[in-house]
């Protein structure tokens, strides 16, 4: 293989294996699809679930082996297995794809507020609550779960924009005001009250 296109794939590769999703445009199509999910999520909740699924095995085989293994290519195949593998199981369990998309809603929206190992098993006492309700009220949780992640995750990211947008966007408030607080309930409710958590024969 000529040099020239080896060092592109090994670019590609090491590009992949430490992926940033920090840049404007990746942000944008984070919106676009928390915005999705938001409002659609019922209709698309198994896709939901396994791209949940996938992104967390991907996530933390990254977050915990990066220092681990500096090969770029074995990181990568990792990374992807694990994603892989948890997409799978999700397919295969429903109610562990329920639980691994409450946990990293928790996981992302309480670091704020807790931390360390009291954080952790907060967020899996959250998680194993909102998959025993799914037993029982199949529809209404996934609405509500589906519109409240969405929501809070097009403020999030929307909020990560503010710095890198090719626009000056700095007139808008800190990432720490109640004004984003106020967005994501809103956005939330919007989307339980247009996806609708009545069954249709209701």
């Amino acid at each position: 293989m000529p040099a020239p296109m080896n060092d592109a794939i090994h670019s590609f590769i090491a590009t992949f294996a430490g992926l940033d999703f920090r840049g404007a445009p990746i942000l944008c199509l984070f919106i676009a699809g928390s915005a999705l999910i938001c409002f659609e999520g019922f209709r698309i909740y198994k896709m939901v679930l396994y791209a949940a699924a996938f992104f967390f095995g991907f996530r933390y085989a990254r977050d915990y082996l990066w220092a681990l293994i500096p090969n770029d290519e074995l990181l990568l195949m990792i990374e992807v297995a694990a994603g892989l593998l948890l997409a799978v199981l999700a397919y295969k369990i429903y109610l562990l794809g329920i639980f691994l998309l409450a946990y990293q809603f928790a996981r992302e929206n309480l670091r704020d507020f807790f931390s360390g190992p009291f954080a952790i098993l907060l967020c899996i006492g959250a998680s194993i609550l909102v998959a025993f309700l799914a037993m029982k009220a199949n529809r209404m949780v996934v609405v509500i779960l589906t519109a409240v992640v969405g929501g809070f995750a097009m403020v999030n990211f929307f909020v990560k924009m503010i710095p890198v947008f090719p626009v000056d966007l700095s007139t808008f408030p800190p990432p720490q005001s109640v004004i984003w607080l106020f967005a994501k309930v809103f956005l939330s409710a919007a989307g339980v009250g247009i996806q609708d958590v009545r069954e249709p024969n209701q």
